[in-house]
């Protein structure tokens, strides 16, 4: 359910299925045509086939009809067979290489009067491209370029529809996603809803109506009104047939499955899911495969083959995380950036040409008419101009490149610090696997206190790029308050106390802790729970970690001290500046993110975060504010006692908030 509205971008780029007559004809005409420009519109025709035997075979002969343009320097078949190329690539969900594709249709068909068609025709592919992948804002730019594009030549009824209805499901899909959403973004949804059903009316479009039931059917299901969802799917299946939409046929079935499933009308859904699943399969379209992998374990687990449904569920993630993995997503920021910065560049050459015609153009004007002066000084104001621009334009590449390289640091961090609880819960689904498997039912129970533990790690993690997040977008606003230092390590302690429990660690609140600070509660909250946590992952079993304070006249210190392994002194610098580098065997399991939003965080706050280390001594982490004014005695009076040398009893704290 949650790939349906963006795969209706595959299915609404997919043509009609053609009778397989027409396959073989092509392939007749092709086995006798000369190497010429006959040639490559056979190759072409094969290429945008949808009903080939396989989307290899489709795109052999679509490389085929490009090669053979390149040869015969037939540029618009050229283009033609790289725009085919990417509606290939794009059903096929490699939206890297159908950016690559789309990219270059763009890049040349803009410099060509001719080529307008095929420069909209590449707007549009690399909108669903960046719409497939929750860009919403790019995609809607792309998408509006598109339409630019089409005023410039006369555009079909079919292509004006085509594009609202792009629009239409861009925006459906956008408040699907929720977060920040424009205020527009509703009304505007429903605009280009209603223009593209009365264009698709008019000429009896089977493919745009069908298209529309899907989204419609999207939405209601969306609000819950599943009887209305159910009624557009089904009509959305009886267009996608009429029209021979093989791929829209296949997700209309997995639809109206899903909906009779969250009806709980299971027997009925079954013949619809297993319909989908194949046709999906006879495709070989993946993106469809994971919605019905998607759909048909709710059916496994609705109708109580929870072991099946467990190990499709397994099979759906793996597919859907091979067609959508961190270093796709990666590449094509990587592939948009160098589009972006290119076009820049070519519009820089432009304006630099341009500037130069017209120094050309005012020093022959001032030769003629004898306006030496003024001729120099409009060169003059032209030459400022262009240097203002030039220099405009470094300032923005340095802060593109600075940008980038936090990102790519940013992204180093979080890989590393995500990886533990993502392995510890990989393992502990294998376990649950082989303890159901052998009705081991005493040690499945004890697999719940393993699982929280690890679900606390992650939603820590979590809370920590959450607050990076707010802090580099500078809405991370403190609120100074005085604080109760003991208070809030009391807190902290009970929070973790189950987990040091369960790593076999001795977590103590030291006495006579006591003191008030001048800080955000929740920013400090936050900076000693990370501390905690990289002790507690730094500590051996058998080993202890000990918190505690003292309150000076000027200044509150906060330390965190555990008997783990220790730091090398070298490594301490590196650690408290955030700088990513290779960790060391006595390191702890994760100094990245946490670490570093402790350094911010104590930053904003105006203290002094510091590292007490040696290898085998320990580590001990010195958290210095400013102190409050002591506190009044009704609050003194309320203040949590100190337990001397003793295990601090668990509070039943509950999450902590993130700052």
């Amino acid at each position: 359910m949650r790939l349906l509205l963006l795969l209706v971008f595959v299915a609404l780029a997919m043509p009609g299925r053609a009778a397989t007559p027409v396959a073989d004809s092509l392939r007749q005409r092709l086995a006798s045509a000369p190497p010429d420009t006959t040639r490559v519109q056979l190759l072409l025709g094969l290429c945008n086939e949808s009903e080939m035997s396989s989307a290899a075979e489709r795109l052999r002969y679509g490389r085929a009809g490009l090669a053979l343009a390149r040869h015969l320097g037939h540029e618009r078949g050229e283009l033609a067979c790289l725009a085919a190329l990417a509606g290939v690539a794009l059903q096929q969900q490699d939206y890297l290489t159908a950016s690559r594709y789309y990219q270059e249709v763009a890049r040349r068909a803009e410099r060509q009067p001719w080529a307008a068609r095929q420069a909209v025709q590449a707007w549009v592919g690399l909108g669903r491209v960046a719409a497939q992948q929750e860009q919403f804002a790019q995609a809607d730019r792309f998408f509006r370029q598109a339409q630019a594009g089409m005023r410039r030549y006369a555009a079909t009824p079919s292509e004006i529809a085509m594009g609202q209805n792009n629009l239409a499901m861009l925006y459906a899909g956008w408040m699907r996603a929720g977060g920040a959403v424009p205020d527009s973004v509703p009304r505007l949804q429903e605009h280009y809803a209603r223009a593209g059903l009365r264009l698709y009316q008019k000429q009896a479009s089977k493919n745009g109506l069908a298209t529309l039931y899907n989204i419609m059917g999207v939405v209601h299901e969306s609000a819950g009104r599943l009887d209305s969802a159910l009624y557009c799917h089904q009509q959305a299946l009886r267009l996608h047939q009429r029209a021979g939409n093989a791929y829209g046929e296949a997700q209309s079935w997995l639809s109206v499955g899903s909906v009779y499933g969250k009806q709980g009308r299971w027997a009925q859904a079954a013949p619809f899911l297993q319909t989908g699943l194949a046709q999906a399969r006879r495709l070989q379209a993946p993106g469809i495969i994971v919605q019905g992998y998607e759909s048909w374990a709710d059916y496994l687990a609705a109708t109580g083959r929870g072991l099946e449904a467990f190990q499709l569920a397994r099979l759906q993630q793996h597919l859907l995380d091979s067609l959508q993995t961190s270093e796709q997503r990666e590449a094509l920021a990587r592939l948009q950036v160098q589009f972006d910065t290119e076009r820049q560049r070519n519009r820089v050459r432009a304006l630099s040409q341009q500037a130069r015609q017209q120094r050309q153009y005012l020093l022959l004007t001032t030769a003629v008419l004898g306006v030496t002066v003024l001729g120099l000084l409009v060169a003059g104001v032209l030459g400022w101009r262009l240097r203002r621009s030039r220099a405009l334009l470094a300032r923005q590449n340095e802060e593109l490149t600075t940008t980038r390289a936090e990102q790519d640091r940013l992204y180093a961090l979080v890989a590393h610090d995500l990886r533990s609880p993502v392995v510890a819960f990989s393992g502990l689904a294998d376990l649950m696997t082989r303890y159901i498997e052998r009705q081991d039912t005493a040690r499945l129970a004890g697999l719940g206190g393993r699982v929280r533990q690890a679900a606390q790690s992650l939603r820590a993690l979590l809370d920590n790029l959450l607050g990076w997040a707010l802090s580099q977008r500078g809405e991370l606003v403190p609120v100074i308050e005085r604080v109760g230092v003991e208070k809030l390590l009391a807190e902290v302690a009970g929070l973790y106390q189950s987990a040091a429990e369960a790593a076999g660690v001795q977590l103590q609140l030291s006495p006579g802790a006591a003191g008030y600070a001048r800080a955000d509660e929740n920013m400090l909250r936050t900076i000693v729970r990370n501390l905690v946590s990289n002790a507690l992952q730094a500590t051996p079993a058998g080993g202890s970690i000990t918190l505690g304070a003292t309150a000076e006249q000027d200044a509150v210190e906060i330390r965190v001290t555990d008997t783990g392994p220790g730091i090398s002194p070298e490594r301490i610098p590196q650690l408290l500046s955030g700088e990513v580098g290779p960790r060391s065997a006595e390191a702890p399991a994760s100094t990245g993110l946490g670490l570093r939003l402790s350094v911010l965080f104590t930053r904003v706050l105006g203290g002094r975060l510091a590292l007490q280390s040696a290898p085998g001594q320990g580590t001990t982490a010195v958290l210095t504010l400013q102190a409050a004014t002591p506190a009044p005695v009704a609050d003194a009076a309320h203040a949590p006692s100190a337990t001397t040398g003793a295990l601090i009893p668990t509070t039943g704290a509950g999450a902590v908030p993130t700052a």
